[in-house]
């Protein structure tokens, strides 16, 4: 994805970190249900008494005493580049942002701008953007999702 439109990069990445976080998900969900057996425990032999010649009791301690009960999730994501910035005409008309992340061209006497771009989703945030250019914010409307 060297170029593509700037909608279609923020889709991808938000799609990309809910896809982590259910990833996570199901993992722990496969833990649980495996459940705990008898060759996914510790056993261990512990002396009844301090004696040195006390006789060894086994003990049997199942895995999920030492399993996390929290659920892992990703809390962010950021991602940053170098990129190009250009409209294009896209379909119905409609001006589309584009962005190069190609490594620019020498021209003769010229080199092409590069702007450096940071792009980060915040579990806190409702997964919303927070684009920076260049060192500066920038504010893009939030879009209710349709579904």
């Amino acid at each position: 994805m060297a170029v593509c439109t700037f909608d279609q990069l923020l889709y991808a990445l938000r799609v990309s970190v809910e896809a982590a976080n259910e990833a996570l998900r199901r993992r722990r969900a496969m833990h649980i249900e495996a459940g705990d057996t008898d060759a996914q425990a510790l056993h261990v032999e512990i002396p009844r008494d301090p004696g040195p010649d006390a006789p060894l009791e086994p003990v049997v301690i199942p895995l999920r005493a030492f399993r996390d009960p929290r659920v892992p999730l990703v809390t962010e994501l950021s991602v940053a580049f170098d990129c190009r910035l250009r409209y294009e005409r896209g379909p119905f008309g409609v001006d589309e942002l584009v962005i190069d992340m190609r490594p620019a061209r020498r021209r003769w006497f010229r080199r092409l701008r590069m702007h450096h771009m940071s792009i980060s989703f915040r579990a806190a945030d409702a997964w919303q953007p927070r684009i920076v250019l260049d060192d500066r914010v920038v504010s893009v409307p939030v879009v209710a999702e349709v579904g």
